[in-house]
């Protein structure tokens, strides 16, 4: 019986298609360096005197929260960057906290912010500001060292089955009097844990490893320093990446009954971090550390910083002890110390961005693929409060 040449083209230009987009798939699949586009589609001014720094957008009222940037006042906007309300949040009052740089939304109706102090307790308030609650932090004091960064949260909270539930990454989770890194050396990111998950259900506290049995330094027992993981987690997806600063792994979790499970390793790679792991003596700028990892969409956003040759280095340090004094030192920090970008969708690497489609600092990714960076300092009064928003074009 022949075939009807009609059914025969059909089939084949049906493989034909199959066969591009299996081509296609391929292709992206192996092509982890390919530079990416993004793009300005919306911004935001905050017209306050101060500097401000984003905490988080709630999308379900389209309202996002800030925080002076050197100040103690915490600030409610508007989607158009209008003013709701302005609180002083740092003092000594019932109603204050003594010292915090961190805060989120906790639903539609309550904040959270995080103290820094020796436990790194957290504090909930109501829309007016009036503290509900203190929960003792996962802190076992300031062994390990205060780490500020104004464009990165270390905590996730969210609501479930009527409670609070707080992940999150801890540094001063374990007392260094017990930890001797002399004597235990890479044990150490065996016997650490620098995660933790807070139930409000349970009333208690998990502490979560994240330095992954797979990640190079722990897999090969070699001792490159405490790298403490940076963690981010996706709510709606129940999934929570961690990056080491040191090495090229970025890692994929699932979050079920308080445990991070399921573990994926990506793979990170980039024409300017093709280093290998120094000794662990190194200068930190020696080396392109990553500094951040954001989730945006379903997309993860690694960020390291290129590392300043080591001649340029040695040319300075010759000069003396203070040399970081010299403003030679801080021009070639700004010309050699440039952030990067590696773009990570599933479990694989897509992509690369050498330079945002604007100058300035990644603040928040947002759950709709969108990326808010502060906009540097400009030459227009008040820029230092300019907020845009990219998003990745998608071929």
């Amino acid at each position: 019986m022949n075939k009807s040449p009609c059914l025969i083209l059909t089939a084949l230009f049906a493989f034909i298609l199959f066969s591009c987009s299996e081509e296609e798939t391929h292709s992206k699949a192996h092509n982890p360096i390919q530079e990416l586009q993004f793009e300005v589609y919306d911004s935001l001014m905050v017209e306050v005197l101060e500097e401000v720094v984003l905490l988080d957008y709630q999308d379900e009222v389209d309202q996002y929260l800030l925080k002076e940037r050197r100040g103690n006042n915490v600030l409610l906007v508007d989607g158009k960057g209008k003013l709701i309300k302005e609180v002083e949040l740092i003092g000594e009052g019932p109603n204050q906290i003594q010292f915090a740089l961190e805060g989120r939304f906790l639903g539609k109706g309550r904040f959270i912010f995080k103290e820094i102090s020796e436990t790194m307790d957290f504090h909930v308030f109501d829309l007016d500001f009036k503290k509900i609650e203190r929960i003792k932090g996962p802190a076992e004091g300031f062994g390990a060292g205060i780490f500020i960064s104004f464009f990165r949260q270390t905590f996730t909270p969210w609501e479930e089955d009527g409670g609070l539930q707080i992940l999150g990454e801890e540094v001063n989770s374990y007392n260094p009097g017990e930890m001797d890194t002399d004597k235990v050396g890479a044990d150490f990111y065996s016997q650490v844990k620098t995660g933790f998950m807070y139930d409000s259900n349970l009333d208690s506290v998990t502490r979560l490893g994240l330095y992954p049995p797979s990640w190079e330094p722990r897999k090969a027992n070699r001792w490159i320093g405490q790298s403490f993981p940076y963690l981010t987690f996706d709510t709606k997806r129940k999934k929570a990446a961690v990056l080491p600063p040191i090495g090229n792994q970025l890692f994929l979790y699932d979050l079920e009954e308080n445990s991070l499970i399921n573990e994926k390793a990506v793979t990170l790679t980039h024409p300017d971090r093709n280093e290998e792991i120094p000794d662990v003596q190194r200068e930190n700028f020696l080396y392109p550390s990553f500094s951040d990892v954001k989730n945006f969409g379903e997309y993860q956003l690694a960020i390291f910083y290129t590392a300043i040759p080591v001649d340029i280095y040695t040319e300075f340090r010759s000069k003396g002890e203070n040399y970081h004094q010299d403003p030679e030192w801080r021009k070639a920090l700004t010309k050699y110390r440039n952030p990067r970008y590696i773009i990570v969708k599933g479990d694989q690497q897509i992509g690369i961005l050498n330079k945002l489609p604007v100058e300035g600092n990644v603040n928040l990714g947002l759950a709709d693929g969108t990326l808010i960076v502060k906009a540097a300092d400009g030459e227009v009064e008040r820029d230092y409060n300019l907020f845009y928003k990219i998003r990745l074009v998608e071929e």
